[in-house]
C-alpha cells in the first residue's frame, strides 16, 4: 500500500485516532500520551511505548508503502539494540478488528510499530538538564561511553564511503536545498548563503585532513540522531545509559565521521545553554578517542547538526496551522536552531555596542532575540530590566498611561543605567553586547555613543520604522504572544510618537542604520547582518 498526500493524511488521521482508543491495546489502558515528529508518531500506554513512522517521503526517508515501514521498523530494533539493553522489544503488527484497529492483534494488519520498554522521560538528558542536574561527571562518563561503542563501531569500505567529502557535502546541500523554500519565513537569506559558502570552503581547503580522517578509521557506523532528548540516564552510580532512536533510515546519515555523531550533543547542549558542558563534552571525547582533532571537526559538523534540526522543524510546520500555538512554538524552534548554525559560522570583528531602537510595537525585541542568537552576543532588555528593578513579575500584563508607575521618569532613567552600566562592564570584557530599548529620548543615544568612546569601540543604532497600521495590529495582537514582557500599547506608541517623532536623528560617534520592520523578521535580520563588522569563525 503506497499513501499519497491527501490519502496520506486521512491514513495518519485515522490512525491517531484509533490508536488513542484504551481498547487498541491488548493490556488495560488507563492513559494514553502522543508524542508526534514529522515522520512517526509515538503511542505511550502503560509501561510500553508504540512508535508508528507515516507514511512519508523526504528523499532522505521513504516510508510511503506498508513494506518500507515495517523493514524500517525491523532495522529500527536491530540497530537501537546497539546502545540500550531491554528497551526494543520488536516489531508489531497493528491489526484491523471489526471497524477499528488494535495493537497485536489477530486480523488484517494495515500498519506496523516498532514496541518498547517505556522509559521515564523525567531521566533523559534533557529534562535533567532543565532542572540542573547534569554534572561534569555524568558528562565524562557519557563520552566514555560513547567512546566505547565508537572504538567497537562497525567500519570498512561500505562505510569509508559516508565520510568522504563528496559524501559530507551531499549532505549539507541536500539540507541548503531543503531549507531553500523557508527562506524569509525562518531564514534569512545570508544565512543560507553563508552554510553554503563557508561549508563548502572548509571541505575544499582540508582535504588532506579528511582523507586523514578515513585513512586512521575515524569512520563508523555511528548514532545519527544522537541529542540530549535520546540519551536516558537509568542509573549514575554507577553510570548506566540508555541511548535510543538512532538513525534506521538511511546509512549516509548514521555513518561518518565520529565528530559528526559528537557534534550533534555538543551542538544540543550550546542550544539549551549549557556550552560549558559542551567544550568539557568534546575535551573527553577528544581524550577518550584519542583524537586531537575532533574540536576542530565537531566545530564545522555543529553547523550541519543546528542546520538539520532546523530543517526537521520547518517540516513539522509544513503540518500545522500556522494561527495555532504550535505552529508559533516549532517556529520559534527552527529559527533558535538556524540562528545557532550561524553563530557557528560568524562573529563581530572587533567589540560593538549595539543599539535595537524605535517606536513600540516596530518589532525591536524579536530582531535583538534574533541577532544575539546569530551572533552569540547577550542581549539586555529594558522590558526585562525595568521590571527587574520595580520588582514586577515578568509575565505581567497592564495597560496604563505613558509615563505612569513603572514607566515614570525615575524608573526610566534607573532602567537606561543599568542597561548602559551592564554593556560597559561586558565591553570591557572584549565582548560586543546589544541593548533592546526605545532609546527614543537623545540623552540615551548620547549616553551610549559616550559609552563606546570610553570603551573604544563601535556604537551602532539600528533604527525600526514600520507603518502605523501594521504596529496597530501587532500590538492589538500581541498580548497574546508567549514570553511578552512589553506592556506597550497602539495608545503608548501614539503618544511615543506625539512626543518624538517617527524618525531619529543621527548623533555623532553613533552609525545610524534604519531597518524596514514591516518585512517578514529573517528579511529585517538579513539587512542587519549584512551591515555589521563580521568575521568568519570556521
Amino acid at each position: 500500500m503506497t499513501v499519497h498526500d491527501d490519502e496520506r493524511r486521512a491514513h495518519q488521521s485515522w490512525l491517531l485516532s484509533e490508536l488513542s482508543r484504551p481498547e487498541a491495546y491488548p493490556f488495560p489502558v488507563d492513559r494514553i500520551d502522543i508524542e508526534e515528529t514529522h515522520i512517526s508518531m509515538v503511542f505511550l500506554a502503560g509501561n510500553y511505548a508504540y512508535k508508528v513512522k507515516k507514511p512519508v517521503n523526504f528523499g532522505f526517508l521513504d516510508f510511503t508503502t506498508l513494506e518500507q515501514r515495517r523493514y524500517f521498523c525491523e532495522q529500527e530494533v536491530l540497530l537501537n539494540q546497539r546502545l540500550t539493553e531491554g528497551v526494543y522489544l520488536g516489531v508489531v503488527p497493528i491489526v484491523r478488528i471489526g471497524d477499528h484497529l488494535q495493537f497485536e492483534g489477530e486480523g488484517e494488519v494495515v500498519e506496523y510499530a516498532v514496541k518498547m520498554r517505556r522509559l521515564d522521560f523525567d531521566q533523559t538528558l534533557l529534562r535533567r538538564l532543565q532542572r540542573d542536574a547534569v554534572s561534569t561527571e555524568l558528562v565524562a562518563a557519557l563520552a566514555d561511553r560513547l567512546a566505547a561503542f565508537y572504538r567497537d563501531a562497525a567500519r570498512g569500505p561500505e562505510i569509508d564511503q559516508w565520510g568522504t567529502p563528496e559524501a559530507v557535502w551531499f549532505n549539507i546541500r541536500e539540507n541548503l536545498e531543503q531549507t531553500q523554500p523557508y527562506i524569509g519565513i525562518v531564514l534569512a537569506p545570508l544565512q543560507h548563503h553563508w552554510i553554503s559558502v563557508t561549508s563548502e570552503r572548509f571541505l575544499r581547503e582540508r582535504l588532506e585532513l579528511f582523507q586523514r580522517r578515513l585513512a586512521e578509521g575515524r569512520i563508523v557506523e555511528g548514532h545519527g540522531d544522537l541529542h540530549l532528548a535520546h540519551i536516558f540516564v537509568e542509573s549514575e552510580q554507577p553510570p548506566r545509559f540508555q541511548i535510543v532512536d538512532c538513525i534506521e533510515f538511511n546509512p549516509r546519515l548514521r555513518c561518518g565521521d565520529v565528530a559528526v555523531d559528537l557534534a550533534f550533543l555538543s551542538m544540543d547542549f550550546d542550544h539549551h545553554g549549557r556550552s560549558d558542558l559542551a567544550r568539557w563534552f568534546v575535551l573527553r571525547s577528544s581524550d577518550a578517542l584519542d583524537d586531537p582533532e575532533l574540536p576542530l571537526l565537531v566545530h564545522f559538523y555543529s553547523v550541519y547538526r543546528a542546520h538539520v534540526r532546523a530543517k526537521v522543524n520547518c517540516f513539522r510546520l509544513d503540518e500545522l496551522a500556522p494561527e495555532s500555538d504550535e505552529y508559533t512554538a516549532v517556529r520559534v524552534q527552527a529559527e533558535r536552531y538556524i540562528d545557532l548554525a550561524t553563530s557557528y559560522l560568524v562573529e563581530p570583528s572587533e567589540p560593538l555596542l549595539i543599539l535595537i531602537g524605535g517606536l513600540s510595537g516596530t518589532g525591536k525585541s524579536v530582531l535583538a532575540r534574533r541577532l544575539g542568537r546569530c551572533l552569540g552576543v547577550p542581549v539586555h532588555s529594558s522590558d526585562v530590566v525595568r521590571k527587574e528593578l520595580a520588582g514586577v513579575a515578568l509575565e505581567r500584563r497592564q495597560e496604563l498611561p505613558y509615563g505612569a508607575e513603572i514607566y515614570g521618569p525615575e524608573l526610566t532613567r534607573a532602567t537606561y543605567e543599568t542597561l548602559l552600566a551592564r554593556a560597559e562592564r561586558t565591553l570591557t570584557s572584549g565582548r560586543s553586547v546589544i541593548l533592546d530599548a526605545t532609546f527614543l529620548d537623545p540623552q540615551w543615544r548620547q549616553a551610549a555613543a559616550a559609552l563606546a568612546a570610553r570603551c573604544a569601540v563601535t556604537a551602532i543604532l539600528v533604527e525600526c520604522r514600520c507603518p502605523a497600521d501594521i504596529v496597530e495590529r501587532r500590538l492589538r495582537y500581541r498580548p497574546q504572544e508567549p514570553g511578552q514582557v512589553s506592556e506597550a500599547t497602539w495608545t503608548i506608541y501614539l503618544e511615543q510618537r506625539a512626543r518624538f517623532g517617527e524618525k531619529m536623528e543621527s548623533l555623532p560617534g553613533l552609525r545610524h542604520l534604519v531597518v524596514d520592520s514591516s518585512q517578514p523578521l529573517p528579511l529585517v535580520l538579513d539587512d542587519v547582518l549584512a551591515s555589521l563588522p563580521l568575521r568568519e569563525r570556521l
